[in-house]
Parts: structure tokens; sequence; C-alpha cells
């Protein structure tokens, strides 16, 4: 079955918007933020992957800050703290 995010996801500007789209095995999480709203700091407890589909964020985890364009995803890892913040409109996918 097709599925577009941005039609999946409305933006708003009273905060970002989290939704889950899953199977039984696999668990995917559409994100979206408007400019300059974020994920606060939070940790996870299995594995994940974090696909930029539109826009650009800062990820940050380590004490360390990474910029994620479109078509950028980064490997997050179990238990370690990370947070995002938008830069611009975005659509992320989160893969657990």
């Amino acid at each position: 079955m097709k599925h577009v995010l941005m039609e999946e996801i409305a933006l708003s500007e009273d905060g970002k918007i989290v939704k889950v789209l899953s199977t039984p095995s696999f668990k995917l999480i559409g994100l979206g933020f408007k400019k300059g709203q974020s994920l606060d700091k939070h940790s996870t407890s299995s594995k994940a992957i974090l696909i930029v589909q539109s826009g650009n964020v800062d990820f940050f985890i380590n004490s360390e800050k990474y910029n994620l364009q479109s078509g950028s995803f980064f490997e997050i890892p179990e238990n370690v703290e990370h947070e995002v913040k938008a830069n611009i409109d975005s659509y992320l996918y989160l893969i657990k």
C-alpha cells in the first residue's frame, strides 16, 4: 500500500507532529517539524534509523551536532541521549 508522509502528517505551528505507521515486523514513525521546533533530549531502548525525507535538521548526540538534510540518515544507538531541532520545515522517518 502506497503512503506519502506529507499527506499523513500535517505540520502545525502548535508543535511537532509524531505519527506511528507500523506493521507487526517493524515500527515506522513519521515526524513533522515546523522551522525552530524540536524533539527534546531523550533516548531509545532499541537501535533506530532517523531519515530526513525533506528539510534540514540539526541532530545532537554525544555532545556533537550533525546537520542532516534531505536524503541523510543517522543510525541511533540504544540508550544514548539525543535530540533534533528543525532549521526549516522538515519531515523525517524513524525506523525501529
